[in-house]
């Protein structure tokens, strides 16, 4: 199961970033990978997470990062996608247009559950919990 996680984990993309910062654009290193007990998946709570914007989805829907850690989402599609914060506590955030192959990286520093949505697609919907 593990071994299932963290190969998920890696088929999804990145992570850092700040509340105050946004990064919509591509590039940037690869980060280290995470330690065994901290696997670098959605459901983990670690302090490194990657989300994937694949086929007008969030991948994963649901994501667990822990307080002060960083979630990094990778636009998989050929079209653009957005980040953007409908609810929940800690500050706004809006990634702006992350075009195919680009990234968005953005840190959580209050606990709870936060609601998120692309706002070109507005089926396409994810839920952060801030451990």
């Amino acid at each position: 199961m593990l071994v299932a996680c963290l190969a998920l984990g890696a088929f999804g993309a990145g992570c850092g970033g700040d509340d105050e910062e946004e990064d919509s654009g591509g590039g940037g290193a690869a980060p280290a990978e995470a330690p065994a007990d901290k696997p670098a998946g959605g459901g983990s709570g670690a302090k490194a997470v990657k989300v994937d914007m694949k086929d007008t989805t969030f991948v994963p829907m649901d994501a667990s990062v822990a307080k002060g850690g960083t979630i990094t989402w990778t636009n998989s599609d050929g079209f653009a996608h957005t980040v953007t914060k409908e609810e929940g506590p800690g500050a706004d955030f809006d990634s702006g247009n992350v075009d195919g192959g680009g990234t968005f990286k953005q840190k959580f520093t209050a606990a709870g559950v936060i609601d998120y949505v692309c706002s070109i697609h507005a089926s396409q919907t994810g839920t952060i919990t801030v451990k």
